[in-house]
């Protein structure tokens, strides 16, 4: 597990007005879940942006620093963006625990996609069918991401869940058979297996 540490303060005033005034002044208000309940907290507008630059597309657990005082593990649930600025508005957290197992959706990330024997040699196309895997482990042993080799993919081939190599501390929770990636056949020789239409077919036919 990556160490991602973010500095977080207590946040005492509510409301939109609040929320505002905050936002102008460069910090970014957010709630973190846990056990006791929810905690309302504000963020360093920068440092916020680039935990998220290193934590989207990707699972990771981020340590938060409450005022130096307190430190909670835990991970993005979502963030809020707003419509036209595209400026951040606000970020949800979920506490985890050290000790305890969690479930985690840890995206898939194909390996040797230039070198896929199905689309260099076969003309195939290469698809990610299922984009992230469901996974149970304790927050250090969570991958950042399901490392699946695809070089040796050839057409009419397929990966699964239950293709992909035991990982030290993890269990896969989403189904055995779930297919990652493919390699199909081009289209064009999709179309030219095709039957003929019952137009082509009526054509060929006598008038009784």
């Amino acid at each position: 597990m990556e160490e991602l540490k973010l500095a977080a303060q207590r946040r005492v005033g509510r409301g939109k007005s609040c929320s505002g005034r905050e936002r102008r002044r460069g910090a970014i208000p957010g709630v973190v879940y846990g056990e006791s309940g929810p905690l309302p907290l504000l963020f360093d507008g920068r440092e916020l942006r680039a935990i998220l630059r290193q934590v989207v597309g990707r699972a990771a657990v981020v340590t938060l620093d409450l005022e130096g005082k307190e430190l909670r593990p835990a991970v993005v649930a979502d963030f809020q963006r707003h419509p036209t600025r595209d400026s951040l508005l606000h970020v949800d957290f979920h506490e985890v625990s050290l000790k305890k197992k969690m479930y985690a959706r840890v995206p898939v990330h194909p390996l040797g996609v230039d070198e896929c024997i199905g689309v260099r040699q076969e003309n195939g196309i290469f698809e990610v069918v299922t984009h992230a895997v469901e996974v149970r482990c304790l927050p250090r042993d969570l991958p950042s991401t399901c490392a699946v080799d695809v070089s040796g993919l050839r057409v009419g081939q397929k990966i699964t869940v239950g293709d992909l190599p035991p990982l030290a501390g993890v269990e896969f929770v989403s189904h055995g058979e779930l297919v990652l990636v493919s390699c199909t056949a081009p289209r064009e020789e999709k179309e030219s297996e095709a039957p003929a239409t019952p137009a082509a077919a009526k054509e060929g036919s006598k008038t009784p």
